[in-house]
C-alpha cells in the first residue's frame, strides 16, 4: 500500500502531465513564432514521456521510495510547463502590430525557456537513473552537493545491492565530516530517516555501524541531537530486547559499543552513552554470546576507559558489566581463558581499573561489585600478579559488612581446591598480614554472618600451608574458641572445620618435637666435637713425637677438618630422630677410631689402611644417585660424604 506522499506525489505527476498535454494543445494554435514554439513542444513532449514512465514505476513499484528529489525537481518542470504555457498563449496573436511589440522580448523569453527545459530533462534523466538503474545510464555531469546527497539517500533507501548501500552510507559520512553546510544538507533531505531505516534491517553489521557514526555526525545541534539520538536508541533497545532473536541482539551489542565510543569525542552525548550502557548492561546478563559479541570487539578497552574517565551512573554502568561478563567467565572455562589471558591488552587494563576501584574508591556501590568480579576471575590470575590480593585482605576489615563479607568470599575462590594456585595465593594471602587480621575479627567482631565466611577462608588457609608459624600460634586458638558456635548454625562446615583442627593440632606437635629434635642434636654434636678436639690437642705432642715424620699428623688433622666442616653444615638440616642416630653413630665411630689410632703401637699402618678405606667408602657413595641416598640414608649422609 502507498503512503499519503506517494500518493501525493502520484496526483501531482498526474495534473503536471495533463499541463504538458495543455501546452502542446495550444502550441498547434500557435501563429507566431512557429520555429520556436515547436521546438518549445518537442521538449515539453520529451519532459511528458518521462513523467509518464516515472509515474508508472511510482505506482507499480513496491518498496518505500525517497519522493525528496522527485518532489524537488518535478516542482521545476512544473514551473517550466506553466512559463512554456504562458508564452504559447501569446503566440496565439498573428496580426503584425502584435509581432513589432513583442519580437525581442519573446525570443529572449524563449531562450531563457529553452534552457529551464534542458535543466529538468537532464533532472529528470538523473530521476529516473535513480529509481530504474536498470533502464536508464546515469548522465555525467558535474553534480552539485545536494545531488550528491539526494543519490546517496536514495541508494540508502532503495539500493538493490548491499554493496551498493554500504557505499552510499559511507559517502554521507564523507560529506558529513567536511563541514556543517554539508551536514544541513544531509538533514534536510531527509537523509536521517533513511538512516535510521537501516539499523531496522537485518543486513551486514559494518553496514549498521557505518549508519550509526553517520548519524552520530549528524547530531551537531542541540535539537538535531535529541531528535536523532533518541530515535536511534529507541531502534536499537528495540533490537536488543531479550525476547529478540539472538542475531539480533549480537548486531545490537556491537551497535551500542560503536555507540560507547566516539574516539575523538569523549565529553559529547552523555545520555547518549547512559542510554546505551544500560541496554549494554541488560543484553549481557547471563547471555555468554552477547558477551563473546562484547569482547571480540573493542567493548573491553572501550569500558575500561569509561570507567577511568567517568565518575557517575555511566561509571557504574560499565562495572556492572564488567561484573555480567566475570560472572559469565567464572562458570564457563573456554571463554575465561580467551577473554581474560594475561597477555590481553584489554584484559589488562579491566583488571587494572577494578583495582584501583578497591583501593581508592570510598563508594559502597562501586566496590561491592569490583570485589565480586575479581573474585570471579580467581582461577584467571597468575603468581606473578600478586598485587590482587593485598586490595582484598585490607578490605577483610571494611567498617562497610557486605564488603568485608564480598572480600572475604573473593578471597576464598583464590584458596578453593580447584584453583591450581592455591597454595601461591594462601602464601600471598599470609604475606599480607591477612592472617592476624582474620584471627582478630573472628575472636573480636560479633557479626556471625560474616563469621562463617572468615571461618571458612582460616580453614582454607590452614589447611594448605599448616606449617606457617602465624597460623599455627593463632588459627588454633581462634578456631578452637569460635568453631562450636558456628558449626552450630552452620553444619556444613564441620568437617572442613575438623580437618583444618586436626591438622594444625598435629603441626604443632611436629613443630615441637623438631625443636626439640634439633636441640639435642646441637647439643650432642657439639659435645662430641669438642671431646674429640680437645683428645687431639692433648696427644698433640704425643703423636708428633711418636709418629715418622708429620705425614700422619697432615692426614688426621685434613680428615677430622673435612669432618668437623661437614657436620657443622648438616646441623642446619637436622630435623628428625633418624637423622640424629646417624650423626650419633658416626661420631661415636669416629671417635673411637681416633683414639685406636693413638693407643696403638703401629699408629702409621693403621692410619693407612683407614685412609684407604674411607677412600674406598667415599667411591662407592659417589658413586651412588643423590635422590637414592637421601631417599634411603638421610639428608645429613648426603652432607657428609659428598661434596
Amino acid at each position: 500500500m502507498l503512503s499519503w506522499e506517494a500518493r501525493t506525489q502520484i496526483q501531482q505527476l498526474w495534473d503536471l502531465i495533463s499541463l504538458g498535454d495543455d501546452v502542446c494543445t495550444s502550441a498547434n494554435k500557435a501563429k507566431s513564432f512557429k520555429k520556436e514554439v515547436s521546438e518549445l513542444e518537442s521538449l515539453v513532449n520529451r519532459l511528458s514521456q518521462m513523467l509518464k514512465t516515472l509515474l508508472c514505476f511510482v505506482t507499480s513499484t513496491h518498496t518505500s521510495l525517497y519522493l525528496r528529489p522527485l518532489h524537488c525537481i518535478v516542482a521545476e518542470v512544473k514551473v517550466g510547463f506553466e512559463h512554456a504555457l504562458s508564452i504559447v498563449h501569446k503566440c496565439k496573436c498573428g496580426n503584425l502590430f502584435w509581432k513589432l511589440f513583442t519580437t525581442c522580448s519573446n525570443a529572449t523569453q524563449f531562450v531563457e525557456l529553452f534552457n529551464c527545459l534542458n535543466a529538468s530533462i537532464s533532472d529528470m534523466k538523473w530521476l529516473l537513473s535513480i529509481y530504474m538503474p536498470q533502464n536508464c545510464s546515469m548522465p555525467t555531469y558535474e553534480k552539485p552537493v545536494k545531488v550528491k546527497v539526494w543519490s546517496c539517500i536514495a541508494a540508502v533507501k532503495m539500493g538493490r545491492a548491499l554493496e551498493d548501500r554500504v557505499l552510499a552510507v559511507k559517502q554521507l559520512a564523507s560529506l558529513a565530516e567536511q563541514n556543517d553546510e554539508y551536514k544541513n544538507i544531509i538533514y534536510e533531505e531527509n537523509g536521517v530517516p533513511s538512516l535510521q531505516k537501516l539499523l531496522k534491517e537485518k543486513i551486514s553489521l559494518d553496514a549498521q555501524i557505518m549508519g550509526v557514526k553517520t548519524l552520530c555526525l549528524l547530531a551537531n545541534e542541540k535539537e538535531r541531537k535529541r531528535v536523532i539520538l533518541k530515535e536511534m536508541i529507541s531502534t536499537i533497545l528495540s533490537r536488543s530486547s531479550r525476547t529478540s532473536a539472538m542475531s539480533d541482539q549480537i548486531q545490537a551489542a556491537n551497535l551500542l559499543v560503536t555507540l560507547l565510543s566516539p574516539a575523538d569525542d569523549t565529553k559529547s552525548n552523555p545520555k547518549l552513552k547512559l542510554s546505551c550502557s544500560r541496554a549494554l548492561w541488560m543484553l549481557v546478563q547471563g547471555s555468554i554470546s552477547n558477551c563473546k559479541t562484547l569482547t571480540k570487539t573493542k567493548g573491553m578497552l572501550c569500558l575500561a576507559k569509561l570507567m577511568k574517565t567517568k565518575k557517575n551512573e555511566l561509571q557504574y554502568n560499565c562495572l556492572m558489566i564488567i561484573r555480567e561478563i566475570t560472572a559469565i567467565a567464572e562458570s564457563n572455562n573456554e571463554f575465561r581463558h580467551s577473554t581474560f589471558k594475561s597477555s590481553s591488552p584489554a584484559a589488562k587494563a579491566v583488571v587494572d581499573e577494578l583495582l584501583k576501584v578497591i583501593k581508592e574508591f570510598d563508594n559502597i556501590k562501586l566496590r561491592i561489585p569490583v570485589i565480586k568480579s575479581v573474585g570471579s576471575l580467581a582461577r584467571s590470575f597468575s603468581t606473578k600478579e600478586c598485587q590482587v590480593i593485598s586490595p582484598l585482605v585490607a578490605r577483610l576489615g571494611d567498617m562497610d559488612r557486605e564488603v568485608a563479607m564480598e572480600a572475604s568470599i573473593a578471597l576464598q575462590k583464590f584458596i578453593y581446591p580447584n584453583n591450581y594456585l592455591f597454595c601461591e595465593h594462601s602464601k600471598s594471602i599470609i604475606e599480607s598480614n591477612g592472617v592476624p587480621l582474620l584471627i582478630k575479627l573472628l575472636l573480636d567482631d560479633g557479626d556471625k554472618k560474616l563469621h562463617c565466611h572468615r571461618l571458612t577462608l582460616i580453614c582454607y588457609l590452614a589447611n594448605h600451608d599448616s606449617n606457617s608459624n602465624v597460623l599455627i600460634k593463632g588459627a588454633l586458638t581462634a578456631l578452637q574458641t569460635t568453631a562450636p558456635t558456628i558449626m552450630a548454625q552452620h553444619p556444613e562446615l564441620k568437617q572442613l572445620v575438623s580437618q583444618a583442627i586436626c591438622k594444625l593440632q598435629s603441626n604443632k606437635a611436629d613443630k615441637h618435637q623438631e625443636l626439640e629434635n634439633s636441640r639435642g642434636i646441637k647439643w650432642f654434636i657439639t659435645e662430641q666435637g669438642k671431646a674429640v678436639v680437645d683428645l687431639v690437642r692433648g696427644l698433640k705432642l704425643k703423636l708428633e713425637s711418636e709418629c715418622v715424620g708429620g705425614r700422619v699428623k697432615i692426614q688426621l688433622q685434613g680428615y677430622w677438618k673435612s669432618y668437623k666442616k661437614k657436620i657443622s653444615g648438616a646441623i642446619r638440616s637436622l630435623r628428625m630422630r633418624r637423622r640424629w642416630r646417624l650423626v650419633k653413630a658416626k661420631s661415636v665411630e669416629l671417635a673411637l677410631t681416633l683414639r685406636s689410632v693413638i693407643e696403638y703401637s703401629g699408629k702409621r699402618v693403621i692410619m693407612k689402611e683407614m685412609v684407604s678405606k674411607l677412600r674406598v667408602v667415599k667411591r662407592i657413595v659417589k658413586s651412588k644417585d643423590k635422590k637414592e641416598i637421601r631417599r634411603k640414608f638421610g639428608f645429613i649422609i648426603h652432607k657428609i660424604f659428598i661434596s
